[in-house]
């Protein structure tokens, strides 16, 4: 559940480094309480990384600024965390790390999870019906990864310049299917991808600003809702 409210919550990922960073700080006197807190720490690291609350990369950031050696319990953290996250199937062990998805649960690979979002998306979007492209949303199990759902479907807003599945997304948030969390985090996804996506959508930020705005009208966004410095340049270049 502490792993769910860190992705759910969409705190800024240099505060959450941050957290982990006074953490693992502190692990040296934590672990005459917590006897596990080497295993454990490893365990919400991993789990934070797969679930795209911090990027893999500030992993280094937090072991250059945290660990004091090769020995120290902080070194052994980050060691155990990329282990973890370099395994074979990485995604679907460390989603079940904390004992959810028995023999009565399925759980699925994250690039499965993936995989499925983009099928079932293209299905709507080629005529498919609203409601069960929400049972199928529903039905992935994975409330916490929904954010992926918004980040696929307005790429593909934006790419095809086809509305509809701004429509599921309205569906989506009307019936509480998808946060208000999780639509702020799928849109900041979004923006953190300016770079990749102005490949295929060279209006990309533009385009993005248009649909903030409209979010926001519609109840989907909260009013201070903002997106980087990158957003911020093509807010200043869309407004003039």
């Amino acid at each position: 559940m502490a792993s769910v409210l860190l992705s759910s919550l969409c705190l800024p990922a240099d505060q959450v480094v941050l957290g982990f960073r006074m953490l693992i700080e502190s692990v040296e006197d934590a672990a005459l309480d917590i006897p596990g807190i080497v295993e454990d720490l490893a365990m919400f690291l991993a789990r934070a990384v797969i679930d795209e609350v911090i990027a893999p990369s500030y992993l280094d950031e937090v072991e250059t600024n945290t660990c004091q050696g090769p020995d120290s319990m902080g070194a052994k953290i980050l060691q155990l965390s990329r282990s973890m996250l370099g395994a074979r199937l990485s995604g679907e062990r460390i989603l079940r790390c904390w004992g959810g998805g028995g023999a009565s649960k399925t759980v699925w690979d994250v690039d499965d999870v993936k995989d499925k979002i983009r099928k079932l998306l293209e299905e709507y979007d080629s005529g498919g019906d609203v409601h069960e492209a929400c049972r199928c949303i529903k039905d992935l199990g994975m409330p916490f990864f929904h954010h992926e759902v918004v980040k696929k479907a307005l790429a593909s807003i934006m790419e095809k310049k086809n509305e509809q599945l701004w429509k599921l997304l309205k569906e989506c948030y009307s019936s509480g299917l998808i946060t208000p969390h999780q639509m702020m985090k799928g849109f900041g996804r979004v923006a953190d991808c300016f770079d990749d996506l102005v490949l295929d959508i060279p209006d990309v930020q533009e385009q993005f600003i248009i649909y903030v705005e409209r979010a926001k009208t519609e109840g989907w966004l909260d009013p201070s809702f903002t997106f980087g410095k990158a957003g911020c340049e093509a807010h200043q270049r869309f407004c003039t």
